[in-house]
């Protein structure tokens, strides 16, 4: 091959080079990302967990969000009705999808965090509300509509039947149960952070019902039209209900958390037990005794105590049971003579 040709291949391969050079530059950012680094927008939450993007059940991105929001956003009126600028969410969304480690107070606002959190609840491919029991939380709600619509009395203002709203309400709540685990967490802690900004609604013109307006659609995915419209004031009306009855709904998986993480508190409850004076000459004491489990109630106990100068003798301690909620644990003894300051402690 000539010196000529080979000038002519090596410049065709050059320009080759160029144009593939140009079409990788075009693409954009998230498609040009490492394929081995994982996405976090428009992913299931399971698939979040599986892949390490999540924090205590909770997606990093949401965490992150709802941390800075805490500190920086609880008092900026109109928090999550004012969107952030278009620009700096796209950003935002593009620096998590590329695996970076996002500094919100940094590289962005408190309305454009704000949006991110709207956006990653919206691109969910089946929102926090599953499509699965989605029309199970429609028709509950839907026919409470109907039933007052219906239960109007002389006077022309509706009936409300306590028990009903009871029944319903434990209805949602056996709902709510039946959410995979990851969509139950996530909507737990979303519903006890927006109570959270709700508590600054004189600052930033965000109420309970204001906040379930503008989740209600994020959490619950309706069809589009009429029929949409329809579902979507139903679904903000099941939100508001969430927010308002937190306590209620959630009291369950509250208790059941307490109970797996006993680090303070379990470990702060005493018992105080009086013990009733021995049939021989002897002192009495205050003696601390693990608590049993608080659905147990007030235990008939009986315990064998002994000293140098007696034998076993069985003592009634069912005389008088106290429970005390303290940051210290104590011990104290006293003389018979001195149980008149047991006042002071019941």
């Amino acid at each position: 091959m000539g010196a000529g040709a080979l000038a002519i291949r090596q410049s065709k391969s050059a320009v080759r080079l160029k144009e593939d050079m140009k079409k990788i530059a075009s693409l954009p950012l998230s498609k040009q990302k490492d394929s081995a680094c994982p996405k976090v927008f428009g992913v299931s939450l399971l698939e979040l967990q599986q892949q390490g993007l999540s924090k205590n059940g909770i997606p990093i991105v949401v965490w992150n969000i709802v941390e800075y929001l805490t500190q920086h956003g609880m008092t900026q009126e109109g928090l999550f009705r004012v969107n952030g600028s278009m620009k700096m969410v796209e950003q935002l969304r593009l620096q998590y999808e590329r695996g970076e480690e996002v500094e919100l107070a940094k590289d962005g606002d408190v309305y454009s965090a704000a949006s991110l959190l709207k956006l990653f609840l919206r691109e969910l491919p089946d929102g926090i509300i599953t499509s699965a029991l989605h029309s199970k939380f429609i028709q509950l709600y839907q026919g409470a509509n109907i039933s007052a619509a219906a239960g109007k009395d002389v006077g022309g203002e509706v009936l409300e039947d306590g028990r009903n709203e009871v029944q319903r309400e434990s209805k949602l709540k056996e709902l709510l149960k039946e959410l995979p685990d990851a969509h139950y967490c996530l909507l737990k802690y979303l519903c006890r952070f927006l109570i959270q900004v709700a508590e600054h609604h004189v600052e930033n013109r965000m109420n309970l019902c204001n906040l379930a307006t503008v989740f209600g659609p994020n959490c619950f995915h309706v069809p589009a039209g009429f029929e949409g419209i329809k579902e979507q004031e139903i679904c903000n009306k099941i939100m508001t209900k969430m927010l308002e009855s937190y306590s209620t709904l959630f009291e369950v998986e509250s208790l059941k958390k307490e109970e797996e993480n006993p680090v303070c508190e379990e470990l702060a409850r005493i018992i105080l037990v009086k013990v009733t004076k021995s049939t021989k000459e002897g002192s009495s004491r205050t003696h601390l005794v693990p608590q049993p489990s608080l659905s147990v109630g007030t235990p008939q106990v009986s315990l064998r105590l002994s000293d140098s100068s007696s034998c076993l003798k069985e003592m009634d301690l069912t005389d008088e049971i106290s429970f005390i909620n303290s940051g210290a644990l104590f011990f104290r003894y006293r003389d018979m003579g001195g149980l008149e300051g047991d006042e002071g402690l019941r």
